[in-house]
């Protein structure tokens, strides 16, 4: 009777543990693959002792269990770290292209600019310290050569906008790199 209580609080165990893990697991692929594993822990938990019961232990490589869940780690293992990969992908494309629109933004609302496009190269490497980092920073602007604008020509007008981004992003003035051009 020992044995069958033993049995009844191992599967009953296991179940709970299953249940806190889906409930735990965001929706996708991650949780299909942890639902299925569980299904396989379960169903083992389940068998096993009924093989004891009527004195037939299942050997070690019943089915190739050792080999199926060493396959089973290294997949969860490759899937949690292409999800890594593409999380960090995702959030560099955001921050740059949040990064583009306030630059943008930024310039567009002087006076004498007309149009501004904005390109930023940022470090890709997710290993490195400096990941985010901005490499370099493009500007093309299109600037209303008719309006004064305090009297500023081009060359001015560049450093200016080299001196501001300067102090609001904190990189050198080597990184960005400014192309202007007049319409009338």
């Amino acid at each position: 009777m020992a044995e069958v209580k033993s049995w009844i609080l191992n599967i009953a165990a296991v179940a709970v543990l299953v249940i806190v893990l889906d409930l735990l697991m965001p929706e996708g692929k991650v949780r299909n693959f942890t639902q299925l594993v569980a299904g396989f822990v379960i169903m083992f938990a389940m068998i096993n002792p009924v093989f004891k019961l009527i004195d037939k232990d299942i050997p070690a490589s019943f089915a190739g269990w050792r080999d199926e869940v060493y396959l089973l780690n290294k997949r969860f293992e490759y899937s949690n770290h292409s999800l890594k990969e593409e999380q960090s992908r995702q959030v560099l494309e955001l921050y740059r292209s949040m990064l583009v629109s306030d630059i943008k933004n930024r310039l567009e609302n002087s006076n004498r600019i007309k149009e501004a496009e904005v390109d930023a190269v940022l470090n890709e490497n997710t290993s490195s310290e400096k990941f985010g980092e901005i490499r370099k920073l493009y500007i093309n602007l299109l600037i209303d050569g008719s309006a004064g604008a305090g009297g500023q020509n081009p060359e001015q007008l560049r450093e200016a906008i080299r001196n501001e981004l300067k102090q609001a992003l904190s990189i050198d003035e080597d990184k960005i790199v400014i192309n202007v051009s007049e319409k009338d």
